[in-house]
């Protein structure tokens, strides 16, 4: 009979446990992911384990709606072509100024933690990842087709911007003793990157 209802259909999340499982996303950012059981998850909630039941049947698919509600915030930032009239600089702005919106309390250990011992989820962030490197690839290109841009390698130019978003801004808490925000620091690397490539 146990059995028979922990394998029940799950309901779909309702606005209130989006709520809740975003909350969760916070608090799990330090955390050993690999180590915690939904026992752990449940405290960390605040939520009775029946709840947590109620929609998920393992850790690893409240880490999959986690990282899906990040990654959906950012699917505007994919693009997979430029129209005629597009503004390069203004969308490489508004861009990266999105990306940091939406990774806003992400930390290094926590994207690391999913690497090592949650591959499939893993590869939904790189897809996305590389989704908007390809989007930044489109930039470079017509900014420079149009004289926009000065010339670069643009692998090397993507190949910075994906560090700059796995790392100095999943890590910006590193720079508390400079009194930076993750907006200065979006925005400082907008003015160092806007002022090189522009003729």
């Amino acid at each position: 009979m146990g059995r028979k209802a922990l394998d029940t259909e799950r309901k779909e999340l309702s606005n209130k446990a989006q709520i809740w499982v975003r909350e969760l996303f916070y608090k799990v950012q330090n955390e050993k992911l690999d180590k915690l059981t939904l026992d752990d998850l449940a405290i960390l909630a605040q939520k009775s384990k029946s709840t947590i039941y109620t929609y998920f049947k393992t850790k690893e698919e409240i880490y999959a709606t986690m990282v899906a509600m990040v990654l959906n915030d950012l699917k505007d930032v994919v693009i997979e072509e430029l129209s005629d009239d597009v503004d390069v600089v203004s969308l490489y702005e508004q861009s990266l100024l999105k990306i940091s919106a939406s990774i806003e309390g992400i930390s290094i250990h926590f994207l690391e933690e999913i690497q090592t011992n949650f591959p499939k989820i893993w590869n939904h962030i790189k897809e996305v990842t590389d989704g908007i490197l390809s989007t930044f690839s489109l930039i470079y290109k017509r900014g420079m087709e149009t004289g926009v841009f000065a010339n670069f390698n643009i692998a090397l130019l993507l190949a910075m911007d994906n560090s700059f978003i796995m790392n100095i801004m999943t890590d910006h808490e590193h720079f508390k003793e400079e009194k930076l925000s993750l907006k200065d620091i979006v925005s400082q690397y907008l003015h160092l990157r806007i002022k090189a490539l522009t003729k």
